[in-house]
């Protein structure tokens, strides 16, 4: 979020550079992403596999939280956070009293996407898990190999209703009918 207020709220040097470079992960190919940064974090930096996993994920849906919150930056007027500080608010206060309840909507946007984005994005975590450290799309993946029974149906069929709920809870708070009020 930093990296999307800086770049629609201030006149940058190389704006459009910078925001290629935010959304050069988009491009890449994720078995490369995930070999280049299990042969970088765990071979060269000695990170730990959890660690290790948590970056490269992290690094994978920036680019989706920068668009979309970046998106939702251009669309808001800052003349009202102006209106907010010469009125007295420091400038943290009214980036959390302004700004942020008005961009609500393309954070949780950037949320859902980015975190849809990371439970599938298998290559990263193949490369990046290790012992005691695996995710459910991973387990998945490997059961399916050895196993044929309706256990993994099951469980996409309780990750499709969660799924559901939360949309129908997003809709509920943030949604079309929260406009109308």
């Amino acid at each position: 979020m930093p990296a999307a207020y800086a770049l629609a709220r201030y006149s940058v040097i190389g704006k459009k550079f910078l925001k290629s470079f935010f959304l050069s992960p988009t491009i890449i190919p994720g078995i490369v992403v995930g070999y280049a940064l299990y042969q970088y974090t765990v071979l060269t930096l000695h990170f730990p596999v959890f660690e290790s996993l948590l970056l490269g994920h992290f690094l994978v849906v920036l680019p989706y939280v920068i668009r979309i919150v970046g998106s939702s930056l251009d669309q808001f007027d800052f003349a009202i956070e102006e209106a907010a500080l010469s009125l007295g608010c420091q400038k943290g206060q009214a980036f959390f009293k302004v700004v942020l309840p008005n961009i609500t909507s393309g954070i949780s946007a950037a949320f859902m996407l980015s975190f849809i984005n990371s439970f599938n994005n298998i290559p990263v975590s193949m490369f990046l898990t290790g012992p005691g450290v695996t995710t459910l799309p991973t387990t998945l993946m490997n059961y399916i190999e050895y196993n044929y029974d309706p256990t993994v149906s099951a469980v996409s069929v309780l990750l499709m209703v969660a799924t559901i709920v939360i949309m129908f809870i997003v809709e509920k708070t943030l949604g079309i009918s929260a406009l109308a009020k």
